[in-house]
């Protein structure tokens, strides 16, 4: 049977079990209610075989939860049923019930975090727009139901912290379910169906139950359509992508989402305080505990938005002094390592500044430029094409990397230019003997095996150097090599 057809199927099946809950006998509604409960466990099963191997721990997590809930719902049943408990035996199946909730809310949480690895702020913000607001409906809506009621603290903290967790659980279902990509969200929609329906019952449930603590039985089909929702999300066929990244909107914390997200956090402190200025019941503690919930939920945002801050600031710089072909420093960074090098050179002191290539340079009075061009570059460019010339650039690149010493800076200084700011005595000669080694092998280019020269001009730092001078001596130094350049060969002109 296709994937397709069973999820028809199911959906009828299920959908007409609901519908007609109310129509059945009262002595023989347990049947539906266990079938469409029970179906839901096939169901994950099917979902477990279908998703991807890395993506299955959310199912077992459900499986389990369903699990639960049925023997929870059985024993229920045969209490109320057989047993002469109409209110079944409050002990052992309401344990059930619990940890399969926390079960049911762990899987929805782990498919929350597997699907919005590219959203975590915007998660974060719609968890704590949930939390806030099922802080007031608490507040305003369940604690007088409660208190009427007579509920023990213990049970009202439960009640209370479950209320925070479903609320938080299904605001951060409902952001992860917005995805453009047409079929890959139904599953993650429907499920997020099911957490909003559940979220419905445990509002709705105390509302209408009685001083005697009996529950209207109209309020299991709100229930059952929960068991339903999850079914047909576990049969989709979308389940099997639906935990897939979205893609990342935009994290940006404008004044009007800072200000939605503030009123977000005072909105359960100035609903408790005008329920106490109008002499109504409050829940200060569990306002408290509200609020408390909110806090590290807020220090995560600032914390990603300062870290994504510091990561912005690092790959503008990064941008701004890197090469974007070759990733060695480019011309602008390799003037500011000589800036600092230079003055520490000429004076006869260590240089104390890192450049901006690997390592930090050697401390010492020698500081050389070589300023190298490739000849025969643009015949390789305008023969293979732009792209091939890319290629033999980096390839250049990564050997000029494996020339010079530790503490030397390897830049691109542009086109087919490279400079290399070497420390310490016998540069010259250590730098331009592996240079010329480099030069006899052939590069690989467009799919051919192609052989460049290289003129060097180099320059020795004297004290009254500036920059532009150093740099200018050993670019005019290049020019004369170039005059015997030769094709795999090194031209080497030492500056006067």
């Amino acid at each position: 049977m296709g994937s397709h057809v069973l999820l028809r199927c199911y959906a009828a099946i299920v959908t007409v079990l609901v519908a007609t809950y109310l129509a059945w006998p009262y002595e023989l509604r347990s049947w539906p209610f266990l079938a469409v409960t029970s179906t839901a466990v096939p169901a994950v099963l099917v979902a477990l075989r279908r998703a991807p191997a890395g993506s299955r721990a959310p199912w077992w997590l459900m499986l389990a939860a369903m699990v639960l809930y049925n023997t929870g719902n059985v024993i229920w049943i045969w209490l109320t049923t057989v047993g002469g408990r109409p209110n079944g035996d409050g002990g052992f199946a309401d344990v059930l019930f619990t940890a399969a909730g926390a079960l049911l809310l762990a899987g929805a949480l782990l498919v929350v975090r597997l699907r919005s690895r590219g959203d975590i702020g915007g998660v974060i913000d719609s968890v704590i727009t949930a939390v806030a607001l099922g802080g007031v409906l608490w507040d305003a809506v369940l604690l007088p139901v409660n208190t009427a009621h007579h509920l023990p603290p213990t049970q009202q903290i439960a009640a209370f912290l479950d209320l925070l967790a479903v609320s938080g659980t299904l605001g951060a279902m409902l952001r992860v379910s917005r995805n453009s990509v047409a079929g890959r969200s139904a599953s993650v929609r429907l499920l997020a169906a099911g957490i909003a329906l559940t979220l419905a019952g445990k509002v709705m449930a105390p509302l209408v139950t009685g001083v005697d603590g009996m529950r209207p039985d109209w309020t299991n089909v709100i229930y059952l359509a929960a068991y339903a929702a999850l079914g047909c999300a576990a049969l989709h066929p979308s389940v099997a992508t639906m935990l897939s990244g979205t893609p990342a909107p935009d994290d940006d914390l404008t004044r009007g989402r800072l200000t939605f997200l503030g009123t977000m956090l005072a909105l359960t402190p100035l609903v408790g305080g005008g329920r106490a200025m109008l002499g109504l019941p409050v829940d200060g503690e569990l306002i408290a505990l509200s609020s408390a919930a909110l806090v590290p939920l807020v220090m995560i945002r600032i914390a990603r938005l300062a870290a994504q801050r510091r990561a912005a600031e690092q790959a503008l710089h990064h941008l701004a002094t890197r090469d974007a072909l070759t990733g060695l420093p480019n011309r602008a960074a390799c003037l500011d390592a000589l800036a600092v090098a230079l003055p520490a050179a000429t004076a006869g002191a260590p240089a104390t500044a890192v450049l901006p290539a690997a390592g930090s340079p050697a401390p010492g009075d020698h500081l050389t430029v070589l300023f190298c061009d490739l000849d025969g570059f643009k015949p390789v460019n305008d023969r293979l094409g732009h792209s091939a010339g890319d290629e033999l650039l980096v390839a250049v690149a990564d050997r000029l990397r494996g020339c010079v010493r530790e503490g030397d800076l390897v830049s691109r200084f542009g086109g087919d230019e490279f400079v290399l700011v070497c420390h310490g005595p016998g540069a010259v000669t250590a730098v331009s003997d592996r240079i010329a080694a480099m030069a006899t092998e052939p590069f690989a280019a467009g799919g051919e095996q192609v052989r460049i020269g290289i003129s060097v001009g180099a320059a020795e730092a004297r004290p009254a150097d500036t920059v532009d001078h150093l740099v200018r001596r050993a670019d005019l130094a290049m020019y004369e090599a170039k005059k015997t350049k030769q094709v795999g060969r090194l031209s080497l002109v030492l500056a006067a």
